[in-house]
Order: C-alpha cells, then sequence, then structure tokens
C-alpha cells in the first residue's frame, strides 16, 4: 500500500492542494513517453521491416531489366599511387554495345592500373547508360534489419526531444505562474516588512 501511495504522489495523482497542473503534467510525461515508446517501438519496427522490404523488392523488379555488357577502356587508368593500394578507383572513357546494338561511350568507374583496350563487365539499363551492379537479396535483407534496428532508435530520439521541449515549456509556464503569484502577494509582504520596520 505504502509503495503504491510513493507511485501516486510521484505521479501527482494524489490531491495535494499545492500541486499544480503543470506539476501533473510534468510527473507524467516521463512516465507517459516511456509508454509510447514501449507501444510504438514495436509497431514502427514492424511497419519499416515491411516497407524496406517492399522498396527493395520494387527495385529488384525494376533492376530486372538492367544487361550485363563488355566495355573496352579508351584510355588507361591511371598507376596507384605510392601509398595507396590497388582498391583505389578513377573514371576512365570506355565504349560498350547497348541492349539495342547502338554503340556507347562515356566514363565508367575501374581500378586504378587498367590498360587502354582492356575489357571488363558493367551493367547497364535499357537504353544502355550504366548502372551499377543490381541489388542482390543479401543486400535487400541487410537493408531491411538495418531499418529494423533504426526504427526504434529514431523513435527514441524524437521522443527524447518531445520531452525536452515539454519540460521547456512547463518550466516556462511555471516560472510565468509563480511570477504572477509574487506580482499579487510581493506587495503586500514588502508593504508588511517596511511597516514592521
Amino acid at each position: 500500500m505504502r509503495r503504491t501511495e510513493r507511485v501516486v504522489r510521484r505521479l501527482g495523482l494524489d490531491n495535494n492542494p499545492l500541486r499544480r497542473r503543470t506539476d501533473r503534467i510534468a510527473a507524467c510525461l516521463g512516465p507517459g513517453l516511456l509508454i509510447a515508446f514501449l507501444a510504438g517501438a514495436p509497431l514502427l519496427t514492424m511497419a519499416t521491416v515491411h516497407w524496406a522490404g517492399q522498396a527493395g523488392t520494387a527495385e529488384q523488379q525494376a533492376q530486372r531489366s538492367w544487361y550485363r555488357v563488355d566495355a573496352v577502356l579508351l584510355h588507361s587508368a591511371p598507376a596507384p599511387a605510392a601509398f595507396a593500394s590497388g582498391l583505389y578507383g578513377t573514371w576512365v572513357p570506355a565504349r560498350w554495345t547497348a541492349p539495342d546494338g547502338r554503340s556507347r561511350t562515356g566514363e565508367i568507374d575501374v581500378t586504378t592500373g587498367m590498360a587502354k583496350g582492356q575489357t571488363l563487365p558493367i551493367w547497364v539499363d535499357q537504353t544502355g547508360l550504366p548502372t551499377g551492379p543490381p541489388l542482390t537479396h543479401r543486400a535487400v535483407v541487410a537493408r531491411t534489419i538495418l531499418a529494423a534496428a533504426l526504427a526504434p532508435v529514431v523513435l527514441a530520439i524524437v521522443l527524447g526531444f518531445l520531452a525536452g521541449v515539454g519540460r521547456w515549456v512547463l518550466d516556462r509556464r511555471q516560472l510565468a505562474s509563480w511570477d504572477a503569484a509574487w506580482a499579487r502577494v510581493g506587495p503586500q509582504w514588502t508593504k508588511r516588512f517596511w511597516t514592521r520596520g
């Protein structure tokens, strides 16, 4: 029973005549936002997983019209710097045949040190523009897991921000009400002090 009374008093739900409405709201703000997080996090995570899965599937559907073609380098890629490994890339002009049979030229990203005339496979869309490799099922799953992990974190950040703003607004209201109360009572106390004086 004592524990229940303590919780009720902490939440500002007791009948304390000195407790203002802002005090009750401030006391309920933290537990209310915690309940909102506990209820909202699973729902938001499920919605995010559904959205990420659908977006990945739609992207894979759109990429089914991509083609893998061989591109011939028109210039040599510069050799890597002495301090850099061959992992870095550079843009080099190349020529390839689009799916409609037309010859296309443009710059493609290649690793450094490749020679002129060397061929390498690239992915292009129906018009023959380079696209990059299509999205794999593993990448869709990784995106979905990342979205599911970030959803509760984003919700916690938003609710934390709302808690801070709510606390700031309540503090301002309390200070304003204290100022108003002192403006009414203060002059009477000051008169009594000087008349006793």
